[in-house]
């Protein structure tokens, strides 16, 4: 009896800790409200690994609040940041977080994504830190350029380049297309961090204004079999390193699913001009992605995307 007493005391200690752990999950959205946090509780960030940090700020869209997410590297001769913030209001308070990581002075910034919401604070970084090296894709020049935005890239990255930044090693990398026509990401090969910036949206619905779904497809892909340890989002919460590696394949089968809805939807016959103009989307299955954040505003628009790809009209 005293036996099966100490078995019975295990198991409850067991249950106990398996029910703990099942309520302090998080919940599966990028909505603050839903994860019970409120805009005074941004920016913050979290270190990854020694000296690398995820930074997270906030973005409204239909309604809904969530982060945008940049990496920060400080190392002795100085910081690197990859994708700034929205608007001149967060990138004022960007300078003064890197200035509290690091007194070192900003050297290099990589658009990752030329997207306004990772390049609209870029004016204020320069203006506090005018040795700062901007980086971007050769598309993503183009496209800031033809959008005459405050400050441009000086310095391309067409496939790769390594930056060593004191004793730190940093890789530029084109892996594909994706979300925007000139993704970038920077991996860090000694930490194994990956920053894919908008290539992975953590559990927000796949965004496709200007996307390339079936090479965003591949691209995550080829981020899946790269060697890494952390995965960072571009927008979402940076949660454990567990949870961030397991969600990128949720959202690559999310991007699967618009996909496989699209052809579906379009070879039945039903129509899908626009974002505004697509009857199709009322009998799309989205299954159990239609519950992520922004689906409502993102799906029509992913599935226009889709069918400009289908017909050959997207841009090369």
């Amino acid at each position: 009896m005293k036996n099966l007493g100490c078995i019975a005391a295990v198991l409850s200690c067991a249950l106990f800790g398996a029910a703990f752990a099942h309520a302090a999950e998080p919940a599966r959205t990028a909505d603050i409200a839903k994860r019970g946090l409120k805009p005074a509780d941004f920016p913050r960030w979290k270190q990854l690994v020694p000296n690398v940090y995820a930074y997270e700020d906030l973005l409204s869209s239909a309604g809904v609040t969530f982060t945008t997410n940049s990496l920060i590297v400080a190392t002795t001769d100085g910081l690197v940041l990859v994708d700034g913030q929205d608007d001149p209001e967060r990138g004022k308070v960007l300078v003064e977080s890197l200035k509290k990581i690091s007194p070192q002075p900003l050297k290099y910034v990589v658009v990752a994504s030329d997207h306004v919401d990772h390049v609209g604070a870029n004016g204020v970084l320069k203006q506090a830190y005018p040795g700062a090296v901007f980086i971007s894709s050769p598309a993503s020049l183009k496209t800031m350029t033809d959008q005459k935005r405050d400050v441009l890239p000086t310095e391309t990255v067409a496939d790769k380049r390594s930056l060593k930044v004191g004793a730190t090693e940093l890789q530029i990398l084109n892996i594909g297309r994706g979300h925007t026509g000139g993704d970038l990401v920077v991996y860090l090969p000694e930490s194994k961090v990956l920053f894919m910036s908008e290539l992975y949206l953590h559990h927000v619905f796949p965004a496709m204004i200007t996307a390339y779904p079936s090479e965003w497809v591949a691209t995550i892909k080829k981020a899946q079999a790269m060697d890494v340890s952390w995965y960072v989002a571009g927008h979402g919460f940076i949660d454990d390193m567990a949870t961030m590696k397991a969600d990128l394949n949720e959202s690559l089968k999310a991007t699967e699913q618009v996909i496989a809805e699209a052809k579906r939807l379009k070879a039945a016959g039903q129509p899908c001009e626009s974002e505004k103009n697509c009857p199709a989307f009322a009998q799309a299955n989205l299954g159990p992605y239609a519950e992520m954040t922004l689906s409502a505003s993102q799906a029509p628009r992913a599935l226009a995307r889709v069918y400009m790809e289908l017909e050959g009209k997207l841009p090369k």
